[in-house]
């Protein structure tokens, strides 16, 4: 099999996958996002570029130790969202750690997790995740090749108002 028909393949399952997990979802009366990680920090549970399920914080169940959550940080990647696990509950709120990380995150100045920071939890079936490979990295790929796209046509036309997420 070519390189070419093996990631056809791949991004054929991974998209049929998506619309399955939403249309499931939806029947369910449970939403449900699909994120993806940046970074390596959740290896080998994800690797940088993985998608995986995320069911929004409103209708998951409680956070328990050993949840992945993504939670917006106070100090972490400059205070943005960020997916760990959470190591244990602690008076002031969940302690977390990245899989890959020898530290947990409160060591490196982020307060612990109060729940009206968690905005999801990843899906998990028996304690694993649902992991969906390199949907990250193809939705970081269709996103430089739109705004290359939305660049080009605003050079074109001779106006900067059609880049971004308020262009096309």
């Amino acid at each position: 099999m070519s390189v070419y028909n093996s990631i056809k393949l791949v991004t054929s399952v991974a998209v049929l996958l998506c619309i399955l997990t939403l249309v499931i979802g939806s029947m369910l009366g449970q939403p449900v996002v699909i994120s993806y990680v940046e970074t390596g920090s959740m290896e080998p549970t994800l690797n940088p570029g993985d998608g995986f399920i995320a069911v929004p914080q409103q209708v998951a169940k409680p956070v328990r130790q050993n949840d992945v959550v993504v939670f917006q940080a106070e100090e972490l990647h400059g205070g943005g969202l960020t997916t760990h696990r959470v190591i244990r509950e602690a008076e002031q709120g969940y302690i977390t750690k990245g899989d890959a990380n020898p530290f947990v995150d409160q060591d490196r100045k982020e307060p612990p997790v109060k729940s009206a920071q968690i905005v999801a939890k990843a899906f998990q079936i028996n304690g694993d995740i649902i992991v969906i490979p390199y949907l990250g990295t193809g939705a970081e790929v269709s996103r430089s090749l739109l705004l290359g796209f939305q660049r080009q046509v605003a050079s074109l036309v001779g106006s900067p108002a059609l880049i971004g997420s308020q262009g096309f």
